[in-house]
């Protein structure tokens, strides 16, 4: 169910990307409303992150649609904010509000227990690992977002940056996101910080416990990459190659951080 890349196992960062896959398993496409599912897909997937965010590293990639199960949100709906508008793990509402797909208790118990749980599983373990063998582990939480804010997103601001740096108090040590905000600007990109989203990934095992555990989430506009039909642009092989240049920046900061502590 997770595509592990077998590469970068002698290094302490995992590269995580939850929202890239299109694909919507048969059993489950008869609770949608057909005339939905193509333009939600252009909209809510983070199209060829999994390649973008290609690294050389282990990569964690979710192998269905977040519109079947959003593994970025909380397991409890009581716990997770877009649960609120129907934008929990399991979506019932499209990104304007309106119907996606009829509540099935049975099929939520199953998604829950056949794709959420072994997800989270795979990637507690991935941190773990790395933890016994280096002590630290670096999490990549890899997205991009749509070029205009969509009628769920609470972020309304008309101007976008290129790309938005999403960290957690805890988890994400300033000098990771000095570095991402520095490099890209040099870069001559637009950078906010937490803006047009927020957070970045923590297995709940080591979530506000464990600071051995740093986590950032680089979500990219899909503007510098992509044309609205999900159609790479040239700027795709130029955001690839900002990325691979900054990921050793942030494994050395990292390293620097760990050895003054």
């Amino acid at each position: 169910m997770i595509e592990n890349q077998e590469t970068g196992n002698d290094c302490p960062t995992l590269i995580h990307v939850p929202h890239a896959s299109i694909v919507m398993p048969e059993k489950y496409i008869s609770d949608y409303r057909a005339e939905v599912i193509n333009s939600e897909l252009l909209m809510m997937t983070d199209w060829y992150c999994d390649e973008l965010f290609d690294l050389g590293r282990e990569m964690i990639r979710f192998p269905i649609s977040r519109l079947v199960c959003d593994v970025e949100r909380f397991r409890d709906d009581r716990e997770e904010t877009m649960a609120a508008v129907g934008m929990g793990w399991y979506y019932t509402r499209c990104s304007d509000g309106t119907v996606l797909r009829r509540d099935s208790p049975a099929h939520r118990n199953e998604i829950l227990k056949k794709y959420y749980d072994p997800h989270h599983t795979e990637f507690e373990k991935a941190v773990s690992s790395r933890l016994s063998a280096f002590g630290r582990c670096l999490i990549i939480d890899g997205h991009s977002f749509f070029p205009e804010a969509l009628p769920y997103e609470p972020d309304r601001t008309k101007e976008r940056p290129d790309f938005c740096i999403g960290t957690d108090s805890f988890h994400t040590p300033p000098q990771l996101t000095g570095v991402c905000v520095s490099f890209l600007e040099s870069k001559g990109y637009s950078v906010r910080i937490n803006a047009p989203f927020s957070g970045s990934i923590v297995p709940i095992k080591y979530y506000a416990k464990d600071a051995r555990v740093s986590s950032v989430m680089l979500e990219v506009n899909r503007r510098l990459y992509m044309d609205k039909r999900a159609k790479k642009n040239s700027g795709f092989s130029c955001v690839k190659e900002t990325l691979e240049e900054l990921l050793p920046m942030l494994e050395n900061t990292l390293l620097d951080t760990a050895g003054v502590q």
